[in-house]
């Protein structure tokens, strides 16, 4: 079989197009190390310096991880949406659009928290609220606030049993750890969260889908808010 011609314009590109079809077609497996630059070159009748930058552009994008002294590997799904969250910037020109995608995630992960839940499958839920009901009527902490919010909304994503959701849920969340560390420092905020949380852990626990989403949804706006009137210089 004649080896594939790329043409002049882009060459770089189109052979990280061909490797990544390789991959998707179950030809390298994840953790597998994929032939080096020169072999690849001669497989696709194209030079080392062009396969190089095929493999630049392919980890760039999460497809592959290069292990120096050691070669160049097929990365596994999770880290492929880990380089695409990370290539966000959120800036507060972004905030906007940010949690609009994350109202729409966290709509459908109390829903499927909910199908997939049993009896007493939510005491983890309620030991993160009372331990931070119990933070804020006593020397508040807010550190351990800001990791016991993050760990409701991961814990709710995880009884989900939606991989995907997970993996991209843990990275959407974690960019704005920054401004969440700062934005349940604002008076009130931290206790408002309390508050909507336990709402939203209560209609969970009456497997009423539609409030549980309709808690959230309010939720996440409310804490969207705090965070857009926050000053940026303080985010």
């Amino acid at each position: 079989m004649q080896s594939k011609q790329f043409n002049r314009k882009g060459i770089s590109e189109q052979v990280a197009d061909r490797i990544k079809e390789k991959i998707q077609a179950g030809e390298y497996e994840v953790g597998e190390r994929i032939p080096g630059e020169r072999d690849m070159g001669i497989e696709l009748s194209v030079s080392r310096n062009t396969v190089r930058e095929a493999y630049k552009i392919l980890e760039a994008y999460g497809y592959l991880t290069v292990k120096h002294g050691t070669g160049v590997f097929v990365a596994s799904p999770e880290h492929q949406i880990q380089k695409m969250t990370e290539a966000f910037f959120v800036s507060s020109s972004h905030i906007k659009d940010f949690f609009s995608v994350r109202k729409i995630l966290e709509e459908w992960t109390v829903k499927w928290a909910i199908e997939n839940s049993d009896e007493g499958q939510f005491i983890e839920l309620e030991q993160i609220v009372d331990e931070a009901n119990e933070i804020v009527n006593g020397t508040i902490d807010y550190q351990r606030l800001a990791e016991l919010d993050h760990k409701f909304h991961m814990t709710l994503a995880n009884k989900s049993n939606n991989v995907v959701l997970v993996n991209i849920m843990n990275y959407l969340i974690d960019l704005l750890s920054e401004s969440r560390n700062k934005s349940i420092q604002i008076p009130g905020r931290a206790i408002q969260s309390i508050q909507e949380h336990t709402k939203i852990l209560q209609a969970i626990k009456q497997k009423d889908s539609q409030l549980a989403q309709k808690y959230m949804i309010e939720h996440i706006e409310s804490v969207e808010r705090s965070i857009s009137e926050t000053s940026p210089k303080d985010l």
